[in-house]
């Protein structure tokens, strides 16, 4: 007999590291989590640290980008395109 442990009210997916998250109406969940999720991050070239990854933890400002996809795309597509806070492309 299945025990309801809770629901899921709702999905986002972070598709690139540290970047705002997007709306999900549903996902596809695997081993590694879900589909797109934290595929992408920018990397700081002149760290050659085991972590060269831009981070909020670091760089806070990053949580305040959008990753964007170009129109028609679907939502398996990784995004190609980031919106910066004052609304660059």
């Amino acid at each position: 007999m299945p025990i309801e442990i809770g629901h899921i009210e709702a999905i986002f997916r972070y598709p690139v590291k540290s970047m705002a998250g997007e709306w999900l109406q549903a996902a596809h969940l695997g081993w590694h989590g879900l589909e797109g999720d934290r595929r992408l991050a920018f990397r700081r070239m002149e760290d050659r640290s085991g972590f060269p990854w831009l981070s909020a933890s670091r760089l806070p400002e990053l949580v305040r980008f959008f990753p964007l996809r170009h129109e028609g795309s679907t939502p398996e597509n990784l995004p190609t395109q980031v919106r910066t806070p004052d609304g660059e492309e």
